[in-house]
């Protein structure tokens, strides 16, 4: 078994139910948003976008859709980093966060602060950024906007939270 990074604190009854109580509420918050930033990058990727290709919708319609994403967006990034702070000293706290543990988690963070680089980016697409360059490079950041990247880089990262769920069942079982 791999040795464990802390050991947790034994808390009386009714301290450990409202910690618990508290930790539920930031995990269902976090997949809350997790879930809503991902989804909609979904469905802008593959209803909302083919829909004004295909003049089903206005641009105008998509335009005031995608703003009100950003803002939904905003919401979750915030969300994230507050709930993802707490689960983040609450889980490497415990006698599960073993070092394999904190390695998955690491990369999980690190790919999720990309996500968030990428959205506060946004307004600077990845195209227009290599326009001067023409060739594969240009190909390649047109294909890859920053709404695909931020989609397969949140798949991945929701990968990785099973991933975690799946070490810590590990250690758990012994």
């Amino acid at each position: 078994m791999s040795r464990c990074i802390a050991e947790r604190p034994v808390l009386p009854y009714h301290a450990r139910a409202m910690t618990d109580a508290a930790l539920l509420a930031a995990r269902w918050a976090h997949a809350i948003a997790a879930v809503a930033w991902v989804g909609g990058g979904i469905f802008y990727l593959f209803v909302l976008r083919p829909a004004v290709t295909n003049g089903a919708l206005s641009s105008d319609s998509a335009r005031a859709a995608t703003e009100r994403f950003g803002g939904l967006v905003k919401l979750a990034m915030w969300t994230l980093v507050v709930t993802g702070a707490v689960l983040f000293f609450s889980r490497i706290s415990e006698p599960t966060a073993t070092a394999r543990y904190a390695a998955v988690l690491a990369l999980k963070v690190a790919l999720s602060a990309w996500m968030f680089f990428i959205a506060i980016r946004r307004r600077r697409r990845i195209a227009e950024a290599v326009a001067v360059r023409p060739g594969r490079i240009r190909a390649i950041a047109a294909a890859l906007g920053h709404v695909n990247v931020v989609v397969i880089l949140g798949i991945v990262v929701f990968l990785l939270s099973d991933v975690l769920r799946y070490i810590v069942e590990q250690e758990l079982a012994g």
